[in-house]
């Protein structure tokens, strides 16, 4: 009779001490979401949602451009670095959608390091003339700029912060150059340094089309330009294909 009284009392400690505990639990759980409607009311008065920091309002593109259609015998360097920057508005669709489209404005930088030089033929048309092997020289870089407005379509998933983009640039071409610094191409004994904006055939409008793929504020980031750099027939069908991170401010 008495062990049966002990495992009675025990088998009551423990029901007691679990309902104790669940009910201290539930007292934390209300004490922890009275604090948190507070400050919610404080801080928040009128319900709304916390806003979204990562809007891809400022873009900044980084990439290594392949320049296709470049005439044969033209080498250019592994890497030719450029960069684009864009400024967007972000227009959300209603109901919380995922969706999005942006509109801004942008700019955008490409070099091509190469071993030719730009130049104007007797029939008014830009070539790349190869320099011979005896011409030594530290730069010799093409730079190619434009200015531009970016349309976007946007998916950005809320919870898991995956997203991307898929646009077109539409812009205008501010500038063709080209930077040498090395031994006178022309045989001369002296060394040249020089900026060359003497290239012309350039076609006034460029168009590139682009997509975005990554997670938060970093993405991957591919391009490619659906116009040439020069006029058809009056220069290398030549344009760049670029590849590269993007990293998103705010």
């Amino acid at each position: 009779m008495k062990r049966k009284l002990i495992v009675l009392f025990l088998v009551v400690a423990t029901c007691f001490s679990a309902f104790a505990q669940e009910s201290q639990d539930t007292v934390v759980q209300k004490k922890n979401k009275k604090v948190k409607e507070t400050v919610d009311k404080v801080f928040n008065p009128k319900g709304e949602e916390k806003p979204e920091i990562v809007r891809d309002r400022l873009n900044i593109d980084i990439y290594h451009s392949f320049w296709m259609g470049m005439p044969e015998g033209v080498k250019h360097m592994k890497f030719d670095p450029g960069f684009s920057v864009s400024a967007l508005w972000d227009f959300k669709l209603p109901n919380n959608s995922p969706v999005s489209f942006g509109v801004g404005l942008g700019f955008s930088y490409f070099s091509q390091f190469t071993n030719s030089l730009l130049k104007i033929s007797d029939g008014w048309v830009m070539k790349y003339y190869v320099l011979s092997d005896g011409i030594k020289y530290k730069l010799n870089r093409i730079n190619y700029m434009n200015c531009n407005l970016p349309i976007e379509f946007r998916y950005r998933h809320k919870k898991s912060g995956f997203k991307f983009s898929v646009g077109v640039r539409v812009g205008l071409i501010a500038e063709v150059s080209q930077n040498y610094k090395g031994a006178d191409p022309e045989g001369g004994s002296m060394d040249r340094w020089y900026k060359s904006r003497e290239i012309y055939n350039t076609q006034n409008i460029s168009v590139e089309a682009y997509t975005r793929i990554g997670w938060k504020a970093f993405a991957v980031f591919y391009g490619v330009h659906l116009t040439k750099l020069f006029d058809s027939g009056e220069g290398p069908a030549v344009f760049p294909m670029s590849l590269g991170l993007s990293i998103s401010l705010f």
